[in-house]
């Protein structure tokens, strides 16, 4: 995580009380990427995986469904998927796979915030912050926070 993003999440949490949290995943490899997608997938399911993701997202979920009806392996499903993700681009499928040297995402656990109602609303008043996702649309707290 950058010092300067890191900043701005250390003050969001304390503006709302929080004493520390849990990041659960910022940059992520193609690798990565999707096998936090197949383990989304597949504890989540395919729809609602579909209205996290915009298109690049879904043409990888496709990959994902497409793959699982072929009977393939956990490896080859996640290998059809880092191979879908490659062709067409990292980032446009997650920020999470964006370039580090301008965008910091970062994913912190709902479970490691005591005031969930404050901490949102400090993530939504700090300008810092260019995009926020919660539960239920995203497993975590969801920011990206330009350095």
């Amino acid at each position: 995580v950058a010092a300067s993003a890191e900043t701005v999440i250390k003050e969001i949490c304390a503006k709302a009380g929080e004493k520390s949290c849990t990041i659960t995943s910022t940059a992520r490899t193609p690798e990565a990427q999707a096998r936090a997608m197949y383990n989304n997938l597949e504890s989540q399911g395919v729809d609602k995986q579909k209205e996290l993701y915009a298109a690049a997202g879904d043409q990888v979920i496709d990959v994902y469904v497409a793959s699982k009806a072929a009977k393939k392996s956990a490896a080859e499903i996640q290998a059809d998927m880092v191979a879908k993700i490659n062709e067409l681009g990292p980032s446009t499928v997650s920020k999470h796979c964006a370039d580090t040297s301008t965008l910091c995402v970062v994913d912190i656990a709902p479970s490691s915030i005591t005031n969930k109602t404050k901490f949102i609303e400090e993530v939504g008043k700090d300008n810092r912050v260019t995009k926020f996702l919660q539960p239920p649309t995203d497993p975590a707290y969801h920011l990206e926070i330009p350095v």
